[in-house]
């Protein structure tokens, strides 16, 4: 195992075409990649590494239950890839190796699955289900952490301490906590760290097991080694889901505290930690906070650069500096709900991604912007030069999906222009807040849904929330989430749980005038911060995300079309009388929708629902005409001053998909003939439909 630190065990062209096609696997299934995913995909490419390996094993058994596990859900063996990764870098070094071939990993899967299949986790060694840090530093596997000095020497302090010696790193995720435990590791192998702390290795766990066994032996072993352990889920951990968890998992903190053995947690704030062991207060005081602060561009730049000399190292990817400067500036633009440097090296990674993909050796600033593309889901593929174009289609592109709303798309598209370029004063907020007034069925939701498909790709980026499902006190809780430890804890809040996962995205508040006031006093926090900690403790950050509300208020409380031209005072004197005043001064745009005219109905049958009747019925085995008079009919009888063009779709449903029904193929193998002509024209006064 002496091996010097500036020797890199790199992983072979196979082992790395595995790695990627497990994480393409899982990714398929919608599922975190772990050893499950590997293990299937070494079976099925590479069954005779494994027979060597294990002569006795049935491969196609093998395949076959790792197959229902996944299917199951069965988390049984869902190590992580990179404790697999860790047991085989341990081999590769234990044989001098400098590469990580098919038979390491091999061994380290087998191993890891075997445990697994045992029946008692007191027969196998609680520590090597972590991560060992001195190990990977020695094998030159992790860049050098730079820009930690502060954080780093403040950890080492609070372990040294005869009597506590734990600390928890508080910092939202990704702002480099794991980064600082690297960088202790970095510090112990090289001989830079406290005597207190020389030669104790820095153990990861990057999840837990729920059995009293595993934890009484991790207690046991972590005191024989003088391990340092770092709980990496430890907000997950202290949340229990169950009074019996919960016991167990206190009396394991207790036990670590008992021996002296030093424990590092990582948590959102303190606020979160607080509350969580709030329930264990003699465990509260003894933990020393760290703040670990989101790092600035410069220092942001300072570790890509440690990453590029460890992809070159490592992948022989080469990386230039304008590339670098380039990622850490697209990065800070287009990213705003994430922290530095993960937001950055996010990007890089992206990018070398898809450069080995493409089978390249250098990542060049076109495919940053690829990337940027890929991961916002912006039109920006060019650069800033291709979101410029493509605003300029905004407005032709509203006007094709919207019909007689030209000031309306007018004022969105200016303000919105401005805001997703970020030219505004406030990055942190929202990508912009609009609020859509006017009388129901005129278009404003569906402006919405085209902002969407427009500028992420396709109107499932929308998440619509019918406000008048939160107009009641005790709906807060239903609009944030549940409480830990409270029921539906598991079920959180539909908003928040969408734009964690979906940042860049559409957020559609209905009928905003019926909310209760406690929730407009949470829109109104994320309309001035761009963001909010929900019951669960998560920061979600709204910064990357379009807010549209949308309201059928009218300055003369009538419902339906009316006829008078209202200015914009007109409807802020209205909104004041039922907003907060500071809540309308959050709001970037006003957009004023008017009533629509008999000649909208007849674009809207043109444009919107008869290419949609058409193609649905070409499927079927017709082909649909549609005289004019049968559209002047539809447009006349569609026409209502109270419902839009909802009342339009009430009227084809009632009249004209019944005369069409009759003349839909019913076998299925008439349905491959070639159409039939079905033709919709006006007798006596109604519909008719004629064939040929």
């Amino acid at each position: 195992m002496a091996r010097s630190a500036n020797e890199r065990v790199a992983f072979s062209w196979r082992v790395d075409r595995l790695l990627h096609q497990a994480w393409t696997l899982a990714q398929k299934a919608g599922m975190q990649p772990d050893a499950r995913h590997l293990l299937l995909i070494f079976a099925q490419h590479h069954p005779q590494t494994l027979h060597q390996l294990a002569p006795d094993l049935d491969i196609q058994q093998l395949q076959h239950a790792l197959q229902q596990e996944l299917e199951a859900g069965d988390t049984a063996f869902a190590f992580s890839i990179e404790q697999v990764m860790h047991m085989a870098i341990e081999q590769a070094m234990r044989e001098k190796a400098r590469h990580i071939c098919l038979r390491h990993l091999g061994q380290a899967l087998l191993q890891l699955r075997s445990a697994s299949m045992r029946e008692s986790s007191s027969n196998i060694s609680a520590l090597r289900m972590g991560v060992n840090l001195n190990e990977q530093v020695r094998a030159g596997a992790l860049p050098r952490v730079v820009g930690r000095d502060e954080e780093i020497n403040s950890l080492m302090e609070a372990l040294c301490r005869p009597i506590n010696p734990y600390a928890v790193l508080v910092g939202l995720e990704g702002v480099g906590r794991r980064a600082v435990v690297q960088g202790l590791a970095q510090r112990i192998v090289a001989g830079d760290a406290p005597q207190p702390l020389h030669d104790r290795p820095v153990i990861v766990f990057p999840q837990l097991f729920d059995a009293p066994e595993f934890y009484l032996a991790l207690v046991e072993e972590a005191s024989t080694s003088g391990a340092i352990l770092y709980l990496e889920p430890f907000e997950i951990f202290l949340n229990a889901p169950a009074p019996p968890l919960e016991a167990l998992r206190l009396q394991f903190l207790s036990d670590l505290v008992t021996r002296r053995i030093p424990l590092i947690g990582a948590v959102s704030s303190m606020e979160s930690f607080r509350r969580q062991i709030g329930r264990a207060p003699d465990l509260l005081k003894r933990f020393q906070p760290i703040p670990v602060r989101p790092l600035n561009a410069e220092e942001t730049l300072w570790v890509l650069q440690q990453l590029r000399e460890h992809f070159h190292t490592q992948l022989g990817i080469e990386i230039d500096d304008e590339t670098l400067a380039l990622i850490v500036q697209v990065a800070e633009e287009r990213i705003q709900h994430r922290p530095f440097p993960d937001k950055a090296i996010t990007v890089l990674d992206y990018a070398v991604g898809m450069t080995r993909m493409r089978g390249q050796k250098r990542v060049a600033p076109p495919i940053v912007w690829e990337a940027m593309k890929q991961i916002t889901g912006l039109p920006i593929g060019n650069g800033e030069q291709s979101l410029v174009a493509h605003l300029q289609g905004l407005r032709a592109f509203l006007q094709s999906h919207i019909i007689g709303q030209e000031h309306a798309i007018e004022t969105l598209v200016n303000t919105i222009s401005l805001k997703i370029r970020r030219l505004d004063l406030y990055p942190e907020r929202p990508n912009g807040v609009f609020l859509f007034v006017g009388p129901t069925g005129v278009g404003k939701s569906e402006t919405a849904y085209a902002l969407a498909e427009y500028f992420f790709g396709s109107r499932d980026r929308l998440l619509r929330l019918d406000m008048n499902q939160f107009s009641e006190p005790y709906t807060v809780a239903r609009f944030i989430g549940a409480e830990p430890s409270y029921a539906g804890l598991e079920a959180g809040s539909s908003l928040f749980d969408f734009v964690a996962e979906t940042p860049f995205c559409v957020v559609l508040l209905d009928e905003i005038e019926k909310v209760h006031e406690n929730v407009l006093q949470i829109l109104l926090q994320i309309f001035d911060e761009g963001y909010f900690v929900d019951a669960q403790g998560r920061r979600v950050s709204f910064a990357d995300t379009i807010i549209v509300m949308t309201s059928n208020l009218h300055p003369e409380a009538a419902v339906g079309f009316l006829r008078e031209k209202h200015s914009p005072e007109d409807w802020l004197r209205l909104f004041a009388e039922n907003f907060p005043s500071e809540f309308i001064n959050r709001i970037d745009a006003l957009c004023i929708f008017q009533p629509l005219e008999k000649h909208h109905l007849r674009q809207i049958i043109e444009t919107r629902f008869l290419p949609r009747l058409q193609a649905i019925y070409r499927q079927r085995g017709l082909e649909l005409v549609v005289e004019e008079a049968a559209l002047e009919w539809l447009a006349e009888r569609g026409y209502s001053e109270h419902y839009g063009a909802r009342e339009l779709e009430r009227v084809i449903e009632r009249e004209l998909l019944l005369q069409l029904a009759p003349y839909v193929p019913l076998a299925p193998e008439a349905r491959g003939a070639p159409p039939r002509q079905v033709r919709i024209l006006v007798q006596n006064d109604r519909l008719s439909a004629t064939e040929g």
